[in-house]
């Protein structure tokens, strides 16, 4: 896997579970690296989270001759920034991932209090805001209901829908994010923690929050102070390295598309890496020998990089005749895992001699398409 923009690096523990002797084998966590693509570079069992543990596969990591980096995301950056600059140079720029900074705050809220959703949003516009062309062609998009299925909404529907949790994961695909300035972030927060605390000092601004009716307990809780100050400290780490078009892959509209909204992909990293996370724990299960687990997790891993290359190729087809021979919802499926039987299959009618040429492009189509210029297999 190449890189020569950016590239995140994280731990994970939930995969360690999957190895029966695994403190037999010293394997505490999973230390794993995600290019500006999403594709993970590398992945590897540590005994600890210390930079010390991981450092062998971090050194044979730089070491590779197509990983150029200009910036990277870490969950504890600024930290070890002498470290990483050795590895790949002083130009470096590090960045707090976006994803850890807002969960550093969310872990500290009560999320059955009845304004956790309402918090969570107003958290996230405290951080970031959509680019109002997108945000712009969205609304219109649901107002006139070519986007779900005819249901027109009204300001009212989108504002509700806004309030939960369902509006991004639905939407926030076609929409790209700007991170706000830091003092404009530290100004935001402060006024956002004013308006969900129940209680104030003297002098103090004061409380406009409320206890939840059933628990009667306030939404944050005695840590949520000391981390938003460490949030602010913090926050000037956190504007993109690049500008916002080279932070994001763009998927042209489907042609049968009634919206025509455009669909992005971030290049951070850090939102691909969790995202990977989530499945990396469930591609073998739990108490398996090392070989085993070893087997799977790689498979599985391999078949991930070979999904977020076959989204990609779609980012890359202009030709709008293409796309049309595979229908939409079919568009980011992956239809093969196996390059070798998709050799035999696509070779199958040059063998039989058939002369139907139709069949052969056809097929290429709907069932081969080339991963980034590169039909070979994806290595780790």
């Amino acid at each position: 896997m190449s890189s020569y923009k950016l590239y995140a690096e994280d731990h994970t523990h939930e995969v360690v579970k999957n190895y029966y002797r695994r403190k037999q084998i010293g394997a505490f966590a999973l230390w794993d690296v995600a290019t500006e693509t999403g594709e993970i570079a590398t992945a590897v069992l540590v005994s600890s989270t210390k930079t010390s543990d991981l450092s062998h596969a971090a050194m044979s990591l730089s070491r590779r001759a197509h990983f150029k980096p200009k910036a990277m995301y870490s969950d504890r950056w600024p930290t070890k920034t002498e470290y990483w600059a050795r590895l790949f140079g002083k130009e470096l720029e590090g960045r707090l991932g976006l994803f850890h900074f807002l969960q550093r705050m969310t872990k500290t809220m009560r999320k059955h209090h009845v304004d956790y959703f309402l918090a969570t949003n107003q958290l996230l516009d405290s951080v970031y805001y959509c680019n109002q062309q997108d945000y712009e062609a969205l609304l219109v998009a649901l107002k006139d209901g070519t986007l779900t299925g005819g249901t027109k909404h009204m300001d009212e529907d989108i504002a509700d829908l806004k309030a939960t949790k369902y509006f991004h994961q639905r939407y926030s695909k076609y929409l790209r994010k700007e991170i706000r300035q830091p003092n404009a972030i530290c100004l935001l927060l402060h006024k956002w923690f004013a308006y969900f605390k129940v209680t104030a000092s003297d002098g103090a601004v004061p409380a406009e929050g409320r206890l939840d009716p059933l628990s009667q307990e306030a939404l944050f809780t005695p840590e949520t102070k000391q981390t938003l100050m460490n949030c602010k400290e913090k926050c000037m780490h956190l504007q993109d390295p690049l500008p916002l078009e080279d932070m994001y892959d763009v998927i042209l509209p489907d042609p049968n598309s009634p919206h025509g909204l455009k669909q992005y992909l971030s290049r951070r990293g850090e939102s691909n890496l969790e995202s990977f996370h989530l499945m990396l724990a469930h591609f073998g299960n739990t108490g398996m020998r090392e070989s085993l687990a070893d087997n799977l997790n790689l498979t599985g891993t391999a078949r991930y990089n070979l999904l977020i290359g076959h989204k990609l190729g779609l980012s890359k087809l202009t030709d709008e005749n293409t796309r049309r021979l595979t229908p939409a919802r079919w568009e980011t499926v992956l239809p093969y895992f196996n390059h070798s039987e998709l050799n035999f299959v696509i070779d199958w009618p040059k063998r039989l001699e058939w002369s139907n040429r139709r069949f052969l492009s056809g097929k290429r189509s709907l069932c081969y398409r080339p991963i980034m210029g590169n039909d070979s297999f994806p290595h780790i």
